[in-house]
């Protein structure tokens, strides 16, 4: 009466108590999955906005063209303060080794930029020198040939405000370098790795801008 159950018996009991437990188990495993999950959209939430997508890389002669438009969660003169931040060289870009001043005329500020990267095993340390102008709603970068690794170019910031202290940024470049590139490395290669370096730049700008002090509660 007392003994043990058949061995039927026991094996569905077995049988049960496992299927229980993994049951239990598996919801565990989907709600930790789901935790997880809504973590990493909220951590990830300022890169979402931007993807490979959003930017326009191509190749005309010796030059390459780039264009980017996304908004900030930051006012036009915050931006404009992350843009012209460079005492912090790294600061937007990685890959940004070094930035000094050389000098300031007549509303001109003479930057020179070093920056290193690689695309697959070609990797090269350059130097832009670049002359800075800010306006009301523009800071632009012209390339000065003399002293630099690129024959010509620019780099412009357009920003514009949208209300509730947010604005709209439009990034365009053109830049022709003055070294060689290999051409297995020039074409598809050189592209994807601008297309990182200019989406890791505007996420460092989604993220930087917001942090610097405003000008007032009515910011532009």
């Amino acid at each position: 009466m007392g003994g043990r159950p058949p061995l039927a018996a026991r094996l569905l009991i077995g049988v049960s108590n496992s299927t229980i437990g993994d049951e239990c188990e598996a919801r565990y495993v989907v709600q930790t999955a789901k935790i997880l999950v809504a973590l990493a959209i909220l951590v990830a939430l300022p890169a979402l906005a931007l993807d490979d997508e959003d930017v326009s890389i191509e190749k005309v002669g010796r030059a390459y063209r780039i264009h980017m438009a996304f908004d900030v969660p930051a006012t036009v003169d915050q931006i404009k303060s992350v843009l012209t931040d460079f005492t912090h060289p790294s600061r937007l870009s990685p890959a940004v080794t070094e930035r000094q001043v050389l000098g300031h005329q007549d509303g001109v500020v003479r930057v020179r930029t070093e920056f290193r990267d690689c695309v697959v095993l070609f990797c090269k340390t350059m130097t832009l020198l670049h002359d800075v102008t800010v306006s009301a709603n523009e800071v632009r970068a012209d390339v000065v040939a003399e002293g630099s690794d690129f024959r010509s170019g620019f780099l412009r910031w357009s920003v514009n405000s949208i209300g509730n202290g947010n604005s709209h940024v439009v990034f365009g470049a053109v830049m022709e370098p003055d070294f060689f590139v290999p051409p297995l490395i020039g074409g598809f290669l050189v592209r994807n790795a601008l297309r990182k370096q200019v989406l890791t730049t505007a996420e460092n700008l989604v993220k930087e801008a917001p942090r610097e002090p405003r000008a007032g509660d009515g910011g532009q």
